[in-house]
């Protein structure tokens, strides 16, 4: 796994700009896995017993695999928004799974997204992580 700096910046910009409150606040991770699933990304959250072990908040990683860089723009911020939907407005390190407050979030993201496609060409310019 790598971690990739730049689409967490694209991450961020995009939960800040949905208007959700709880995205803008949570800390969100975005690695690079090698992983053979068909999915484009997955999400983790840090479970309430891990965040109590640990000494620290929840916080969510977005794993980027493999078939995610054979996507465009427009494809790419749809993954991204739809795994920033699973966020639940508890922020507490659970996911949501799809429901209507899913897909009411997931349409939020989206209606906002703007300009992140200028930040991802300019991420894809610099070609797809290695492991």
């Amino acid at each position: 796994m790598a971690r990739l700096p730049g689409y967490e910046e694209v991450v961020r910009a995009l939960a800040k700009a949905s208007g959700l409150p709880h995205l803008a606040e949570v800390p969100i991770y975005v690695v690079y896995s090698g992983s053979r699933s068909r999915a484009y990304a997955r999400i983790w959250g840090l479970s309430k017993p891990l965040q109590e072990a640990l000494g620290i908040g929840p916080l969510y990683v977005v794993e980027l695999l493999r078939p995610f860089w054979d996507l465009d723009c427009e494809g790419k911020t749809k993954v991204l928004a739809h795994e920033l939907a699973h966020i639940p407005r508890t922020a507490s390190g659970a996911l949501r799974p799809h429901n209507a407050y899913f897909r009411r979030d997931y349409k939020a993201i989206l209606r906002r997204a703007g300009e992140i496609c200028d930040a991802i060409k300019e991420l894809d310019r610099a070609g797809r992580p290695s492991l």
